[in-house]
This record gives C-alpha cells, structure tokens and sequence, in this order.
C-alpha cells in the first residue's frame, strides 16, 4: 500500500524533514539548558523528596 501511494524521493523527504525538525528541536533544547535554570523550590514546599543537586564538572 505504501509503495503504491509514494514514491522513493518522497519518503526519503519525509524522513529529511522530520529528522531535520527532530535536530533542531534537540538543538534548541540544549541551548536552554546551556544557561543554567533558576528555577527553585516553592518556599511553600516542605517535602524532603525535592533535594537540589548539582552537577560537578570535571
């Protein structure tokens, strides 16, 4: 069914244009993440489950 519907260069788009869309969401989501997040715990939050850990770079 699928062979009969597209042809080779079609898929071979499809999958170009979502594995670009995929990259360039990752891209972005690690340049985010890059900065460094200054969200924090809510003062009104007492549970002990939420520990603030930090990363050390070697």
């Amino acid at each position: 069914m699928l062979r009969e519907s597209y042809d080779l260069s079609t898929l071979i788009s499809a999958v170009v244009t979502f594995m670009l869309i995929v990259l360039t969401i990752r891209f972005v989501l690690y340049f985010a993440n890059r900065k460094g997040s200054q969200i924090q715990k809510p003062d009104w939050l007492d549970d002990e489950r939420f520990e603030i850990k930090k990363k050390k770079k070697k």
